[in-house]
């Protein structure tokens, strides 16, 4: 799934929240009714954006750090050295003034694991495997993230639910589902918009990194005033970082860590299909 959730899902989030008495949005970790042999998700970490350097600052870095080249350049090799990979972890972490939500991913070349927590109590897990999106999650999570009717939450809870190309969980398509899963389609989440800025090198995750700060794509669904800086590892062009800040209270962070992971992936056994909403009535 995308790392950010729509506007109506936000809404139904809130008011499960206020229901529930609590104060936050959606949150961090715990899952369920994983594969056997599947690692438990790790933990994400926010932090602030780095402040974008000056002009001179970015065209003239200290001697001890590598010439970055042009900012474009810096982050088409980052997108390429991702899609290039063998496996990755991906963290992200986002919080917003009244909560937060965190997924964590094992992404591969043609498929990978999700985990999505929910402060709302929700949980969601999602498989992409064999180019079939298989989803299990908790009431709350089927509800808030997927936005199943509660009828149709409480059926499938705990179950495992295949969604083949042209169908359909909830609010979300096929293709949403299994969005920002593979390294291709992260690259394509964290791929920056024009007008992009180097920033000074610093050091990001233990190693020297050269940032780029620019706007996050349309699509992304971010709050207009983020300001978006991918750092990139200067040997190697890895990314490492992205971080997103806005107004009122908005942060995101996404982490890359264990490159090169292997990602055993395995369908469920006896999946179930999707359970089709019912007709609105005139």
């Amino acid at each position: 799934m995308k790392r950010s959730l729509p506007a109506s899902a936000l809404a139904t989030l809130v008011g499960l929240a206020l229901l529930a008495g609590l104060a936050l949005l959606a949150g961090c970790s715990g899952t369920k009714a994983v594969p056997a042999g599947t690692p438990p998700p790790s933990s994400g970490s926010v932090s602030s954006a780095p402040a974008p350097a000056s002009t001179s600052a970015a065209a003239s870095p200290p001697a001890t750090a590598p010439s970055p080249g042009s900012a474009t350049a810096v982050m088409a090799a980052s997108l390429a050295a991702l899609k290039a990979g063998r496996g990755v972890h991906v963290t992200i972490s986002t919080v917003l003034s009244n909560g937060s939500i965190t997924y964590s991913d094992d992404a591969a070349p043609d498929g990978g694991r999700q985990y999505i927590t929910l402060s709302t109590g929700g949980n969601v897990t999602i498989l992409y495997v064999g180019g079939v999106g298989y989803v299990e999650g908790n009431e709350q999570g089927l509800v808030g993230f997927m936005e199943l009717p509660v009828s149709q939450a409480q059926s499938l809870a705990g179950e495992w639910i295949a969604v083949h190309p042209g169908q359909a969980l909830g609010a979300s398509s096929y293709a949403d589902i299994v969005d920002g899963i593979t390294l291709s389609s992260v690259a394509s989440e964290i791929a920056l918009d024009a007008p992009l800025t180097l920033t000074a090198p610093a050091t990001v995750a233990g190693q020297r990194a050269i940032g780029v700060l620019g706007r996050a794509p349309a699509s992304e669904q971010l709050p207009a005033s983020a300001r978006v800086t991918l750092d990139v590892a200067a040997a190697g062009s890895r990314p490492l970082r992205e971080t997103a800040v806005a107004s009122g209270g908005f942060t995101s962070t996404t982490s890359f860590s264990d490159w090169g992971e292997s990602v055993p992936l395995s369908a469920p056994q006896h999946p179930i299909a999707p359970v089709a909403s019912p007709p609105v009535l005139a």
